[in-house]
């Protein structure tokens, strides 16, 4: 019969066996240590792409989703002594090789050197903006004009303004946002100084919110371009005599703009052909998408929009196609939500990215492909290294979950949607 070990002796002989393994364990914890000051090596590539087009892409307009560069994406630009259009550094080819590009800008322009603060008996910059933070909003954010330059070097064309912190700081963040603007040549949506504008406050230089901003592909087609916020904090609505950006308290106006866009020149409309809506709308961080969402998108198809961008809950929702319920034959694909593109959020959903890039291609055909992105460092990025795989699996499978599997294929690391197939922009066609 075996004698029961003293507690003392199963001690010793667990010092016994560590020595055995302490080689063993050491290697193991070396592994699990290295991760946070070498994972980045290993999980991200520092690559940046080239020759992102083919050459059967006649035309390509590309699409992201929140951007802010502002609070911590502006800390990081500042300890590395960069530019901030650093946050472009490793996708800027692929909005050099597209012929549009556009997204939503989560934040006001505020100039801390602006010259206001240069007048004597002026306040500071730190007191003017504390004082006019909204009181009915917890997070107040904001970008230098510095952002402005970061965007156009990396080649936008036009941004969406109508979100909720546009207006975190008031009148102020509305005067200096257009004011900066103004002197770019980045379109701004969804922003504007108050909704139907006459032809004089126009002439003036006056903004109006509700616009369409139209550009040409060729000299066959158009497309006019709006932006729109569900995401309503009170004081941001822009209204006849009043600034701000386009919030659904003008729902019926977005679908006017909408309508008249799609008329022809003659009929005295803008003679698009396709209409996109840049929508900030849903929950925060929500999986899928509410049914507010799809109660505007069904509203936008129905008046003739085409492509819906949607932006806000900084996590990727699902892609849908919706049909027009007074044209049969009109359909329209929603983007729920692209996620962030450029943020300081930090939990692995709000760091999974996409770009969006409309293809027509010389065979005719039309194609809306995503790119799986991670964001680290606040600077977006093709997804690589040990991980890619799985992240690639994760992001098409939100994507494309409510797509029918026609509609879909994955090729050349990117989900890609067959909008001839999906019915969508049917007549539209740049070959003809």
């Amino acid at each position: 019969m075996s004698k029961e070990l003293t507690f003392k002796e199963k001690m010793k002989l667990m010092q016994i066996r560590h020595r055995e393994k302490a080689l063993i364990h050491s290697f193991i914890a070396f592994g699990i240590l290295a991760i946070p000051f070498f994972g980045s090596q290993w999980f991200y590539s520092a690559d940046v792409p080239s020759d992102t087009r083919p050459d059967n892409v006649e035309y390509r307009m590309s699409m992201v989703g929140d951007m802010m560069m502002g609070r911590h994406v502006h800390d990081a630009a500042v300890r590395s002594d960069e530019h901030i259009d650093r946050v472009f550094n490793y996708v800027s080819p692929f909005f050099h090789e597209s012929d549009y590009v556009t997204g939503n800008f989560e934040s006001p322009i505020l100039d801390p050197n602006h010259e206001r603060y240069e007048e004597p008996d002026a306040p500071d910059f730190a007191t003017l903006k504390s004082d006019s933070e909204l009181y009915n909003k917890d997070i107040h954010l904001y970008a230098e004009p510095w952002a402005i330059e970061a965007l156009e070097n990396a080649g936008f064309d036009s941004v969406s303004l109508a979100n909720n912190h546009t207006l975190d700081y008031g009148d102020l963040s509305l005067n200096d946002t257009l004011e900066h603007f103004a002197d770019s040549p980045i379109q701004t949506l969804g922003i504007g100084d108050a909704i139907n504008l006459s032809e004089d406050e126009r002439e003036a230089g006056a903004v109006d919110a509700a616009d369409v901003s139209f550009f040409d592909i060729n000299e066959d087609t158009r497309v006019g371009i709006i932006g729109f916020t569900e995401v309503r904090v009170r004081g941001f609505d822009a209204r006849e005599y009043v600034g701000g950006v386009l919030s659904f308290y003008e729902i019926t106006e977005v679908r006017n703009r909408i309508e008249q866009a799609k008329l022809s020149e003659e009929e005295g409309g803008g003679g698009a052909d396709i209409v996109m809506v840049h929508a900030h709308w849903g929950d925060e961080y929500q999986v899928g998408y509410n049914d507010n969402q799809e109660e505007y998108a069904q509203y936008f198809t129905n008046a003739g929009a085409d492509i819906i961008i949607g932006h806000h809950s900084h996590v990727l929702e699902p892609i849908t196609t919706v049909t027009s319920s007074l044209d049969e034959n009109h359909k329209s694909i929603v983007m729920n939500s692209l996620g962030n593109f450029v943020f300081d959020q930090g939990w692995t959903r709000t760091k999974e990215s996409t770009l969006a890039q409309l293809d027509f291609l010389d065979d005719g055909s039309k194609q809306l492909s995503f790119i799986p992105m991670t964001i680290a460092d606040s600077q977006p990025r093709e997804t690589s290294g040990l991980t890619k795989s799985y992240q690639d699996f994760r992001i098409f499978r939100t994507l494309r979950k409510e797509l029918e599997n026609n509609e879909w294929s994955v090729e050349d690391g990117r989900l890609i949607i067959d909008l001839d197939e999906a019915g969508i922009l049917e007549g539209v066609d740049l070959t003809s």
